[in-house]
């Protein structure tokens, strides 16, 4: 998975139509998202759902995917 951005900003879009975002708000928070054609599956919404690191924030969204991926195919 190729993530495109900057230090603020990642994101990258599957070839099966998944698109996750990683991004900066504030010091040491980084908030995400995950969508599945233009719907929107999961985003960080709480404290405790923001990440420390934008590579942290990169992973959770890659995870809300493969557990979105696994609970299609069950």
């Amino acid at each position: 998975m190729r993530w495109k951005g900057n230090k603020k900003f990642k994101e990258v879009i599957t070839e099966d139509g998944y698109h996750l975002k990683a991004e900066y708000i504030q010091d040491s928070k980084y908030w995400w998202i995950v969508y599945k054609n233009g719907e929107v599956l999961y985003r960080a919404i709480t404290e405790s759902e923001f990440a420390s690191s934008l590579q942290t924030a990169q992973a959770k969204a890659q995870q809300r995917m493969i557990k979105h991926l696994k609970s299609i195919t069950n």
